[in-house]
């Protein structure tokens, strides 16, 4: 419904048609262009709802404006995409610059420090570790717990976004004090380890 609709998207060189829609499971993220309408939108997603019996979540909705800072500026005070559409909602959040907005596990924005997206990442890395840490693996079990945990969560973040040296030399840090089950007496370094 929404690739027939009239709605623009984005325009993408090297892509044969418009950037409108992208779904995975019951994600969507939805690309307008400046002279779309958000009551079309809403329109098409109402009657995909009552068509497919879905329901569709309005509060989980998050607007990231794209454009220059004056259009984004613009989007944000008025709420409106144009002067001719409809106001979003006051309940839909519409992120302002370095308010990074969590897109299936990557976080985008307007000005957006990849840093400020890994703080969130570590700090769930660090509580999965202590809780570990509390269980009193071997040094085997914390071999394998290190890179199950640094590992796994740390993997589609660093796919999506890319790790920044400061986060691999403080997720480093995390996973040599967990191995060695204290943060200032390593008997190995981390070089020797790894070979």
């Amino acid at each position: 419904m929404l690739r027939a609709s009239t709605l623009r998207g984005y325009e993408v060189e090297g892509l044969t048609e418009k950037l409108i829609a992208s779904l995975y499971a019951d994600d969507t993220t939805v690309y307008l262009a400046e002279t779309d309408s958000y009551a079309q939108l809403n329109q098409i997603l109402s009657r995909w709802c009552l068509a497919s019996g879905a329901r569709f979540n309005i509060a989980k909705t998050e607007i990231i404006p794209l454009g220059t800072t004056e259009y984004r500026t613009r989007l944000i005070d008025t709420r409106r995409l144009n002067e001719a559409d409809e106001q979003i909602q006051a309940g839909i959040r519409i992120a302002r610059d370095q308010e990074p907005t969590r897109i299936l596990g990557t976080w985008p924005g307007n000005k957006v420090h990849t840093a400020n997206a890994w703080s969130l990442m570590l700090d769930k890395i660090q509580g999965s570790l202590d809780r570990w840490d509390r269980k009193n693996p071997t040094l085997n079990g914390r071999s394998i717990i290190s890179q199950v945990v640094a590992g796994g969560y740390s993997q589609y973040l660093t796919a999506a976004q890319g790790m920044p040296a400061k986060v691999e030399q403080r997720l480093d840090r995390m996973v040599t004090d967990f191995l060695w089950s204290s943060p200032s007496r390593h008997p190995i370094n981390m070089e020797t380890l790894r070979q």
